[in-house]
């Protein structure tokens, strides 16, 4: 009897340490005892490459912050910047890559709305929380359990503008050209909308390809439509093309565009004529006397270069900026998901943030289970064309439209 009670207790202590072994043995892609590998897919070799250097360089230098604090939860963060080209060919073999082949457990930004739309499926199957940067409304309505975007999106930013110009003057007849994919459509349709809750409409519409760089049909069309503010859902070289067809034409329209133009290279290619020009952006200028933008100069001067960068006039600090506060919010999401960490310990991590503060660079980032877009708020920019910047003409505000 005491033979088979000693048996039965090797037996049942076997199984369970197989079965604390699987569990100790249970791998989770991207995360070790010391590390965890986190993604960052910008443009460096496409149409928007003039903004992937700079978000690079940002979350190079939060990394590199992180981990000379000590990391996060026992780790440091092992960051893999790829390329994805900005079209949603290149940035699927982009993601394919960094999540197949190089493991990273997370993709903390992904540059460009129709590429995020089409990796979704992807890091759906393989569990990987990715944060896109001009995000789509599919993002957050009906949203997804992975997809996390820590600021306004692109159909939001689209409302604002066109609300901005109405409550300016509600008898403003608008046209909007705009780039005929996922991120032009997106603003399409948040220019509509918001042009339809305040009692307007948009009287000419002109989609332009990827990669086209004369606009002088686009300029014609809206001058025949007698408009007289012009709303650009367009990348940086084609605002630039808008605004020398504008000169040409010595024709005083307004324009008013996206965040992603919102930067000094813009006074490079255009000059003093970008004056007036104006943008919606969930970032304030780096020239902002706030803290959440003093703290970042401090870093950058420590773990960056700040004559290439930050102190550099033509440098696209916007977009800079920007990458800051994406990769502040995933440190944010791994330090609330504890040192168990797996993809849904992530989720939960991000979900628990409550007001973080970012200093007046953004809004602050607030997530929930029913809540995977931080903010839909955006401040209006106007270029200063002498002082080659981009100064605040109105304050942080949410669209009145329904969002």
């Amino acid at each position: 009897m005491k033979t088979r009670i000693v048996v039965s207790s090797f037996i049942l202590l076997g199984a369970l340490c197989l079965m604390a072994g699987g569990t100790w043995a249970k791998e989770v892609r991207g995360v070790t005892d010391t590390e965890v590998k986190i993604g960052c897919l910008v443009d460096l070799s496409g149409p928007a490459k003039y903004g992937g250097p700079p978000i690079a360089q940002a979350f190079k230098d939060c990394v590199a912050w992180v981990n000379d604090n000590g990391g996060i939860n026992g780790r440091k963060i092992n960051l893999v910047v790829e390329d994805n080209g900005i079209m949603p060919n290149t940035t699927m073999k982009a993601a394919r890559k960094i999540i197949l082949k190089d493991g990273v457990f997370a993709i903390g930004f992904n540059l460009g709305s129709a590429g995020a739309s089409a990796i979704l499926p992807l890091c759906e199957e393989n569990e990987v929380v990715l944060m896109p940067h001009g995000a789509n409304k599919k993002f957050f309505y009906p949203g997804n359990k992975w997809v996390f975007v820590p600021h306004t999106v692109q159909y939001s930013m689209a409302c604002r503008a066109v609300e901005y110009i109405l409550e300016k003057n509600p008898k403003a007849r608008i046209g909007m050209i705009y780039q005929d994919d996922g991120f032009g459509r997106e603003g399409l349709e948040g220019a509509r909308a918001a042009a339809k809750f305040m009692k307007s409409k948009l009287v000419k519409e002109a989609p332009y390809k990827m990669g086209t760089m004369d606009f002088t049909p686009h300029m014609n069309a809206m001058k025949e439509a007698n408009v007289d503010t012009i709303v650009l859902w367009t990348y940086l070289p084609q605002s630039a093309s808008v605004i020398k067809q504008k000169v040409k034409m010595g024709w005083d329209v307004t324009l008013i565009s996206n965040n992603t133009t919102g930067v000094p290279p813009l006074f490079a290619l255009v000059g003093e004529n970008a004056d007036g020009y104006m943008l919606v952006t969930p970032f304030a200028p780096v020239h902002t006397d706030v803290p959440g933008v003093k703290r970042i100069k401090e870093i950058n001067k420590k773990y960056g270069d700040p004559k290439k960068t930050l102190d550099n006039p033509m440098y696209p600090d916007y977009l800079y900026l920007a990458g800051w506060g994406y990769i502040e919010a995933m440190v944010e999401g791994l330090k609330k998901a504890g040192r168990d960490l797996t993809p849904d310990s992530l989720v939960k991590g991000l979900e628990s943030i409550r007001d973080y503060n970012m200093g007046g660079l953004c809004p602050n980032i607030t997530f929930g289970p029913k809540r995977h877009v931080s903010s839909f708020s955006s401040l209006v920019l106007r270029a200063d064309g002498k002082a080659k910047r981009f100064n605040i003409i109105d304050g942080f505000k949410e669209p009145k439209t329904p969002q």
